[in-house]
């Protein structure tokens, strides 16, 4: 995984983000969805990652069929303009498609034109997202979305972004979900407990944010106790980022080394900063 700090430079402004922890029951306990960047990808190359990306300019397009509008969609971020509160559910709800292959609408779609509405978001020139979607008689779920958490890059890094973080009960038909081949290689339905053993073990990688979502939920028995669990998904996380010899490490707003140190929401037991060394991170 490559990552790029500037610690002097001057910070660039965060683009909009969104991304989905696609979670299913499991004898293990909640499993959750990821999918691996492909190594050449500027951004979080390599790393085990939730489906999620940017937003797109169509994504705030009101034209879009979704189950809930603006205000709605507003009141469960907590963001006061209901334009990008939507966008934002459009765009975990198109990302989740795009990335996993798992459709979260209102209503039953078929397979065959869940296949066929994600192989149509691919091409350039493509009909905008609102046409696909009526022609293939989808209204997206952004009810399906719950709303979990929002990060922003560290100021230290070249590419930010303004994230937030929804959970979905994944679909009946979890069949679909596999990686896109060409952004994201690989794919697993993991528990959070495994996830992390694994990113322990070196044998995957886990940013900071993915991995300290993780530790927050590993000890819910079973998705109904995950999302009863706290959250705070208005306010920002921004991690820091200071020198350590010769590499870097991340620390979270309740690490007591954070310039900003807020020990308000702090739980026991969950890592608060992370160390980047040979192209991962380690506690």
């Amino acid at each position: 995984m490559t990552v790029t700090f500037d610690l002097d430079g001057t910070p660039t402004a965060p683009r909009d983000a969104a991304t989905v922890l696609v979670v299913r029951d499991s004898v293990d306990g909640p499993e959750v969805f990821f999918v691996k960047r492909s190594a050449a990808m500027r951004f979080m190359g390599g790393a085990y990652v939730f489906p999620g990306g940017r937003l797109d300019d169509e994504d705030g397009d009101p034209a879009v069929d979704c189950d809930l509008d603006a205000e709605a969609c507003a009141l469960r971020l907590g963001e006061p303009d209901g334009r990008r509160a939507r966008a934002l559910h459009v765009a975990a709800l198109r990302e989740c498609l795009e990335e996993s292959g798992l459709l979260l609408c209102a209503g039953a779609v078929g397979g065959a034109d869940v296949d066929a509405l994600r192989a149509a978001l691919v091409p350039k020139g493509r009909p905008s997202l609102a046409a696909l979607l009526r022609q293939h008689g989808v209204t997206l779920s952004c009810a399906a979305l719950v709303p979990w958490s929002r990060w922003v890059t560290p100021r230290q890094e070249t590419r930010r972004f303004d994230a937030r973080f929804f959970v979905a009960l994944a679909p009946a038909d979890v069949s679909r979900a596999l990686h896109d081949g060409s952004e994201t290689v690989d794919s697993a339905w993991l528990t959070p407990r495994e996830a992390i053993a694994r990113a322990r073990r070196a044998e995957i990688v886990l940013a900071p944010p993915t991995w300290r979502t993780l530790a927050e939920m590993v000890d819910a028995p079973d998705v109904a106790a995950l999302l009863a669990l706290p959250r705070r998904p208005s306010a920002p996380v921004e991690p820091a980022v200071v020198a350590v010899g010769d590499t870097f490490a991340v620390l979270l707003p309740d690490d007591p080394e954070h310039p900003l140190c807020d020990v308000s929401g702090a739980r026991a037991g969950l890592p608060t900063r992370f160390v980047y060394r040979d192209g991962t991170w380690e506690l």
